[in-house]
């Protein structure tokens, strides 16, 4: 399955629209990082003293090796809590995007991926949603999506939404008539993209330490 190959005016669309939430989680979470954080520092630092103490009894070149290896556990536990709470704040954040489903931003990102579509595969589109979303993408709202990018293009556009039989997330699947090309719309897609780009920068900001 084909993905939209740029995704930058997507990426501003839904963190400008998640931005609010997103500090609101960031901030929980450092909190919670915080906390966690300090668990992990304990634990660390008894796994280092039950080490100290051990290595009191045997040879100095055995004492070095556990210190070594007590350094390297702390090190993984901390990594892994790292790693635990940059999960912890994407999925927040995921959530919170689900929750946008019906909004003006919603079918705002639905017309960006079509036009990101369009330029990939043609101007006559399937376009799949959830049945959860056939209640907002009503004729009257499809007929505008379509006027709305023919006129910006400046040629007709067709687009064909049809209720997709799987239990599809938030966002779409984007076909060609023939269902040769596909390209997936969305949002845990859109979000695994973001994660691929932003999970070190997110990272740096949540866990200074």
């Amino acid at each position: 399955m084909g993905r939209i190959g740029n995704i930058e005016t997507l990426k501003e669309e839904i963190l400008n629209q998640a931005k609010e939430q997103a500090a609101a989680v960031l901030d929980r979470e450092k909190r919670i990082a915080e906390r966690d954080l300090s668990y992990a520092k304990e634990d660390a630092e008894k796994i280092m003293e039950q080490q100290r103490i051990k290595s009191q009894s045997i040879a100095e070149i055995e004492s070095r090796k556990y210190k070594a290896s007590a350094e390297m556990e702390a090190r993984r536990i901390l990594l892994r809590k790292k790693d635990e709470l940059v999960s912890r704040l994407f999925d927040s954040v995921e959530a919170k995007l689900e929750e946008m489903r019906g909004s003006k931003t919603y079918i705002d990102i639905i017309k960006l991926s079509i036009r990101e579509a369009i330029s990939n595969i043609g101007n006559k589109l399937v376009v799949e949603i959830s049945k959860e979303d056939e209640k907002i993408f009503t004729k009257d709202v499809v007929s505008s999506i379509e006027s709305e990018i023919s006129q910006s293009l400046g040629y007709k556009v067709s687009l064909d939404f049809r209720v997709s039989q799987d239990n599809l997330p938030a966002g779409v699947i984007i076909k060609s008539m023939d269902g040769r090309m596909i390209i997936d719309g969305l949002f845990p897609s859109l979000m695994k993209q973001l994660k691929d780009d932003m999970r070190g920068k997110i990272s740096e900001i949540l866990l200074q330490e």
